[in-house]
């Protein structure tokens, strides 16, 4: 049995762990996987409790997730997202499917009940027959925060918020879906992070992998927010697991989203050596022992790790199953 714990944002993290899970269905391996997943895109909406990255996991894992947008529910209809545009448009700029808002009001209740994130994951992955352990990094509210920069007048965000002051902290989703990644911020912060405690099982996952592999996700607001969880970086150091990880960035260009942006606010240079140097060798005091790039990337050595070029564009496909078979070849690679 092969223990596995993944890093993970959203649809970076939610590809990668779909492709470790096609990977084990096809060559019939034993493979334990536990994907530690972001909360600091968690959010209330409409009175609801939202967890896009854990349900992105959580989706693709099951077998339900829109593979084409990497997020939502394959098929979801849309009755309930056009009445909130015809009536409440203030509030439709997050768009949830209807079974998406049914899986949020599902959610909400049980947490209103007294359950804790851990165990209403759990409870949806029993539901959706998942085999893999979807874990939140912490049952405690870690929100992302993003200062927008005090010249940027309160009115040019969005109208029905102005406020009349040009200083805004905004919540996550409120400048990454509301505004588009507008405007520029000058930090991420997570305040909250620092009390918040690892959820049951999240540093057994790490310190008793076999292998540790950070996802292709957002190297700034999805795994560093995972990371700032008290414990978990440390563990992800001490393990005597190799760590190895995966470029979210191809050819200089994120794969998906903004992550150019986010890079660049905290002065990373957006390529695929950029992000590795930004999470650095363990041998170093940083947290990786290999990394995987995109052909695209590759570049003539040294390098400050073992490193493997790979096809890096999961496919859902056998594309999916080539990228991993790459990872273990790089993990096998690895001096011990």
């Amino acid at each position: 049995m092969m223990r596995v714990a993944l890093l993970s944002g959203g649809v970076g993290g939610a590809r990668c762990a779909l492709a470790l899970d096609i990977w084990r269905r096809e060559t019939r391996s034993r493979l334990d996987l536990t994907a530690i997943v972001n909360v600091g895109d968690d959010f209330t909406h409409l009175g609801l409790r939202i967890s896009p990255d854990i349900d992105s996991v959580l989706y693709h894992l099951g077998d339900l997730g829109d593979t084409s947008r990497g997020w939502g529910r394959a098929g979801d209809s849309a009755t309930i997202a056009e009445q909130l545009r015809r009536h409440l448009p203030e509030a439709a700029w997050f768009h949830l499917g209807d079974l998406d808002l049914g899986h949020s009001l599902i959610r909400t209740r049980l947490l209103a009940q007294g359950l804790t994130l851990s165990e209403v994951t759990a409870k949806f992955a029993e539901d959706f027959g998942i085999e893999a352990s979807v874990r939140p990094v912490t049952d405690d509210p870690s929100p992302t925060v993003v200062d927008v920069p005090a010249e940027v007048p309160a009115e040019t965000l969005w109208p029905d918020e102005a406020s009349g002051t040009a200083e805004r902290s905004l919540g996550f989703q409120e400048w990454w879906v509301r505004g588009r990644a507008e405007p520029m911020p000058c930090r991420f912060r997570s305040p909250a992070a620092a009390e918040a405690r690892p959820a049951p099982g999240v540093l057994d996952a790490i310190r008793d992998a076999d292998v540790v592999v950070i996802a292709p996700s957002n190297p700034i607001v999805s795994v560093t927010p995972v990371l700032d969880i008290p414990g978990v970086r440390e563990a992800v150091r001490a393990t005597s697991a190799p760590v190895v990880g995966l470029s979210p960035i191809i050819g200089g260009r994120p794969v998906r989203g903004w992550a150019d942006r986010c890079l660049a606010v905290a002065g990373v240079e957006c390529s695929a050596t950029g992000v590795r140097d930004f999470y650095g060798a363990r041998e170093s005091g940083g947290l990786l022992d290999g990394w995987l790039l995109d052909p695209t990337d590759a570049t003539p050595g040294p390098h400050p790790m073992p490193t493997t070029a790979s096809e890096l564009r999961f496919g859902g496909d056998e594309r999916d199953t080539r990228i991993v078979e790459a990872l273990w070849e790089l993990v096998e690679a690895l001096p011990r």
